[in-house]
């Protein structure tokens, strides 16, 4: 997440300043704070700055906030204009001639009801003797619309605490507190303010600083951050240019979140604590100081941000451990099994994620798009177009056209075909390899493939790769061939006898899977329009309560739900997804007679993976393909542990991606995942030959790919 609130004020600012684009338009506060924070009080002294002389003209401030004008001559009375939330009040503010500044005072209990997209119920404007969070959408200062702006911000905070804002801070000089001031020169969209008794880590590396604010002491957790921030901000800096901000921060907020802000991240005191965060969620974070919060998106055409941010970090990251295929398969895996005609919707519609679905649009689908400009350019010009992106739209909004130009200006090829099909149809490419043959043509091979599109609609111009295995050769030959129709044949000559063919083998092409390319995995049983909950009779009566309790808020929450018990069904039905619960489910040997030999059940365990697994430890998650190699999925929960299953409902979406899963304890937690193999992929095939030889046996081994960059060298331990 970046800067959630802005996005809010998208669609509910109110527009004060109509004869200025936003471009032009930058405002400069500066800003004196004082926390009152044993009575939730803020008391704020603010000189405006306006780009030129503009009266009278309205902004907007947080309804429990009364202000004042300072200097004789100028007036701030109530606007007749309404405002956009009862939680805001409008003013209309009258300059003396010439004037473009002024000076207002205010003080006040923030009201509550300016809530802030994302946080839980009670975290709004929040301003506590526990901490406080104020952002753009708090409106705890004046608003002029989507302004952008600069400020200078002084914090007056009881002597042990902290405060973190955008830019670069500098100590101020008044007994008995702990007082800064924040100056940030470069155009923001929003100002943010927070403050706690944080404990606070630092050190300085080529100019940056980098820092760690936790609400308890804790070195050896600021260590491992304060490493990473300086290997993740270096590993970009040489990928996409110098780093925007003067420092960045890990900052421990007081309830659960991942927010990233301009120069520093927000993260709840578990998430935090999670090893995993260091190389995920925080690069990510890192790299939207580039993206998002370095230059910002301009909403009126969709947000790029989030893809751009997914592709060069989560992606990068797996890449630099030779998993980009991986990835990328799990990417497209998720857009098949979460996003019908139901919910699909062009990608320049999106703003934000809210659901599985605009996340597969959003994250998934923006980041195939980066993956393929790069397949298409390169990895030097497609580097070159982003740092020449980064450097020219730096501190301004920028939208998908402005990309689209960078591109093309590094490139000197137009990609509004491309940029097109992707951005505003709904929808993906379904690929289909109808048949392969050789023939001899002298010392070479002429090789016939014909592909087909088989998704509704036009055919997508799409650059597909292509690998062959050769007769007498190790090394696999690959091209990119390019389809503009539906049905389409392509030749290409190769240097010796072709025996087999991949078709996008690398997952480098968006598009719409076929179950035949992909084990069977819990999204694509969760994701189902259509979802048949088997629960277990023959269960103990404790068991039958717990799986009809989790089948239930399954069913609320998602349409297309239907429950049943196994001993009124016949048989299972294979026109829909089914979910069998249960050791003791009278259907589990259907499941286990799909999943031979990968796996074996008894009355007391399962052996998955070659890990025993025991019924009364684990609660162990298997899926199967139902019908067939494409058919529906079918997947089965067993559990003899009660107390483990609010931990499942919550910890199974979390799990999309697997085949397999297994959990200990009444957290519950993670032992074991893993993908089943895939053995009928429909881009797969043996190429026909003219004098009807046959393919020894073997298969289409790829090299390895190079990485976009390698990952810096682990950083050393840092002092605090």
């Amino acid at each position: 997440m970046i800067s959630i609130s802005r996005l809010w004020g998208l669609f509910s600012a109110i527009l004060i300043l109509p004869c200025l684009s936003q471009a032009e338009v930058i405002i400069h506060h500066q800003l004196h704070v004082k926390l009152a924070v044993a009575d939730g009080r803020i008391l704020v002294r603010d000189t405006v700055t306006l780009p030129q002389q503009q009266t009278p003209f309205n902004f907007s401030l947080n309804a429990g906030l009364s202000p004042t004008a300072v200097d004789p001559g100028v007036r701030i009375d109530m606007a007749d204009e309404m405002p956009s939330s009862p939680a805001l009040k409008v003013y209309r503010v009258t300059l003396p001639q010439g004037r473009n500044q002024f000076t207002l005072k205010y003080q006040g209990n923030l009201s509550a009801a300016a809530a802030i997209p994302g946080n839980p119920p009670g975290k709004r404007a929040y301003l506590s003797s526990d901490g406080v969070y104020l952002d753009g959408n708090s409106h705890w200062y004046p608003q002029f619309g989507d302004e952008l702006l600069t400020f200078s911000l002084a914090v007056e905070l009881p002597s042990s605490w902290r405060s973190i804002s955008q830019g670069s801070k500098r100590p101020l000089s008044m007994d008995g507190h702990s007082d800064v001031q924040w100056d940030e020169d470069h155009p923001q969209q929003e100002i943010y303010l927070l403050a706690a008794a944080y404990h606070e880590y630092q050190h300085s590396m080529d100019g940056i600083s980098s820092e760690v604010l936790l609400r308890s002491a804790d070195p050896d957790l600021a260590d491992k951050y304060l490493a990473a921030i300086d290997e993740y901000v270096n590993m970009y800096k040489r990928l996409l240019g110098p780093y925007p901000y003067s420092k960045f921060a890990v900052v421990e907020n007081t309830w659960e979140s991942g927010y990233g802000m301009p120069s520093f991240t927000l993260l709840g005191p578990r998430v935090m604590r999670f090893p995993f965060i260091l190389h995920t969620s925080l690069p990510h974070e890192i790299l939207h100081n580039w993206w998002g919060n370095g230059v910002y998106v301009d909403y009126s055409q969709g947000n790029w941000s989030e893809g751009l941010t997914a592709y060069l970090a989560d992606h990068l990251l797996r890449e630099q451990q030779g998993e980009g295929l991986s990835y990328r398969r799990n990417a497209l895996l998720r857009y098949t099994n979460y996003v019908s005609a139901g919910n699909d919707f062009p990608l320049k519609d999106f703003q934000g994620r809210h659901s599985e679905a605009t996340q597969a649009v959003g994250y998934d689908k923006a980041l195939m798009v980066f993956h393929m400009l790069r397949m298409q350019m390169g990895d030097k010009d497609f580097l070159t177009a982003l740092r020449n992106f980064y450097h020219k739209q730096r501190f301004h909004l920028a939208s998908w056209d402005d990309l689209r130009q960078a591109f093309e200006s590094v490139s000197g090829q137009s990609l509004r075909n491309e940029f097109d099909q992707w951005l505003n149809r709904r929808g993906a490419p379904a690929l289909q390899l109808r048949a392969a043959r050789a023939q001899q043509k002298g010392d070479h091979y002429q090789l016939s493939v014909d592909i087909s599109q088989d998704q509704a609609g036009s055919a997508y111009q799409l650059h597909v790769p292509m690998a062959v295995q050769l007769a007498g050769r190790q090394q696999v030959w690959q091209t990119v061939v390019e389809l503009t129709h539906k049905r389409q044949t392509v030749q290409v000559t190769v240097p010796s006898r072709p025996w087999r063919l991949a078709v996008d083998p690398r997952f480098d092409v968006f598009r719409r899977l076929d179950p035949g390319e992909l084990p069977p995995t819990l999204s694509e049983a969760l994701g189902a329009d259509s979802l048949l909950v088997v629960l277990p009779s023959a269960a103990p009566t404790s068991l039958r309560e717990a799986y009809t309790e989790f089948a239930q808020a399954w069913a609320a929450d998602g349409a297309g739900i239907e429950i049943r018990w196994d001993k009124d069904l016949s048989q299972l039905p294979t026109d829909r997804a089914v979910w069998l619960l249960g050791w003791e489910n009278r259907f589990l040997s259907r499941l286990a007679a799909d999943l031979q030999p990968q796996i074996s059940l008894t009355a007391t365990g399962a052996t998955v993976d070659n890990q025993s697994l025991t019924r009364t430890e684990q609660a162990v998650v298997l899926t199967a393909r139902h019908g067939g190699a494409s058919g529906t999925v079918l997947m089965w929960l067993g559990c003899d542990n009660p107390a483990a299953f609010p931990g499942l409902a919550r910890k199974l979406p979390h799990y999309g991606s697997y085949s397999y899963l297994a959990f200990s304890g009444n957290a519950p937690t993670n032992m074991l995942k893993g993908q089943w193999g895939v053995v009928d992929s429909p881009l797969y095939m043996q190429v026909s030959q003219s004098d009807h030889a046959m393919a020894p046996a073997g298969s289409i081994v790829l090299p390895p790919r190079t990485a976009l960059i390698t990952a810096d060298p682990p950083s050393a331990a840092h002092g605090k």
